[in-house]
């Protein structure tokens, strides 16, 4: 009697939130995993894990024998789920678990961070989220995403510097949390506390990749160059603007991406410099979204933590954009094997709905941070 209560305990302890969020991660990762038994068409369940097996199987090293297009952090996971894993299937499965794992923290982390709000938030904006369940377990971005919310729960436990850490983790690991460093910095008033934020950040970035950098220069900053003369991707607003406006060269979109995200992001800062620290990161994250010449469909991932941590009320905006992004990805990943410019045009309705609905959840955010203002 004693061994069953005490497991009743232990059931009854156990968290639903992160019950419920390893269930949807399941079922990512099944959906996706698929495309191992080839029962539905790669197109449909194509993940960017499996396609990139060969690549990590190949001999050599990520970075130094062999290139890879994402930040080392990254890079390393995929390196080592390929040699621990050893078979197709047996990288797909641990990095599945991994990723699901990485999730579960992160899970933990946001309902450490929430108010009762936020709690009943974080069922409709993250575990039932459509895009937790269509791609936690497609590329590798939960990874960046649990270093963020290290970030923010460290500075809700007003840690700063460890959030500045995690901050550069992410940033080692995915591009985008380096964006949530302007909104710090420009809170502060003394030069010595920019030197501490940008010294940590700088340092915790070199001792992850020095080693890569000295060693093979060139294969460390194939991340950059290869993101610097890439095209915009199919369901881009920026491909859908070449067709239909001006045949924009690379630089040019390079050039007016950069300024007009920077331009608008500085105008939020500036007029909006009392608005709570995650209203401003959530800002320049649909900014990124709006202005960048790449988008991922597992991008609509960064900004959920957002969306459980700040109400603001746009549940119709965002369930556009969820349903529209998933409309665009099933539509344009058979582009990739075929090139058929069918596709292309049948993406371009659900770019445009996708990028007007992020724009209607930007006002609603700033709409949000004015009232701070007063």
């Amino acid at each position: 009697m004693q061994m069953i209560q005490i497991i009743r305990i232990k059931i009854n302890s156990i968290n639903p939130y992160l019950l419920l969020f390893a269930l949807t991660g399941l079922i990512s990762a099944v959906f996706h995993g698929l495309g191992l038994t080839k029962i539905l068409p790669w197109t449909i369940v194509y993940s960017d894990m499996l396609g990139f097996f060969d690549r990590v199987s190949a001999p050599g090293f990520v970075y130094l024998d062999k290139l890879l297009e994402y930040p080392v952090l990254t890079g390393l996971f995929i390196q080592f789920m390929g040699m621990f894993g050893q078979s197709r299937t047996g990288y797909y499965v641990l990095s599945a678990v991994f990723l699901i794992f990485f999730g579960l923290l992160s899970t933990y982390f946001l309902m450490k961070i929430a108010d009762e709000g936020a709690k009943k938030r974080m069922l409709k904006y993250w575990i039932f989220a459509p895009s937790i369940l269509m791609f936690s377990v497609f590329n590798w971005d939960i990874l960046a995403i649990l270093f963020t919310i290290l970030a923010f729960y460290s500075f809700h436990k007003e840690k700063e510097l460890w959030g500045v850490l995690f901050l550069a983790l992410g940033f080692c690991a995915k591009f985008y949390p380096v964006l949530y460093l302007a909104p710090l910095l420009f809170r502060k008033r003394k030069i010595g506390d920019w030197i501490k934020i940008i010294s940590v950040f700088v340092a915790v970035v070199l001792v992850v990749n020095i080693y890569f950098m000295v060693s093979n220069y060139d294969g460390w900053a194939y991340f950059f160059t290869l993101n610097s003369t890439r095209n915009s991707n199919p369901d881009s607003i920026w491909t859908i603007a070449r067709f239909a406006i001006y045949d924009f060269s690379i630089p040019q979109i390079n050039t007016m991406s950069l300024l007009f995200f920077s331009i608008s992001y500085l105008w939020i800062l500036i007029k909006y410099k009392k608005a709570p620290f995650l209203l401003l990161c959530f800002a320049g994250t649909i900014l990124f979204f709006l202005f960048n010449k790449v988008f991922s469909p597992q991008y609509i991932l960064w900004f959920l933590p957002f969306l459980v941590l700040i109400p603001v009320e746009i549940k119709k905006s965002f369930y556009v954009v969820e349903f529209s992004n998933i409309a665009s990805f099933f539509i344009i990943v058979p582009w990739f094997f075929s090139h058929n410019m069918t596709n292309f045009y049948w993406s371009i309705p659900f770019v445009l709905i996708r990028h007007i609905a992020l724009i209607v959840i930007l006002l609603s955010v700033l709409k949000r941070a004015r009232i701070y203002n007063h």
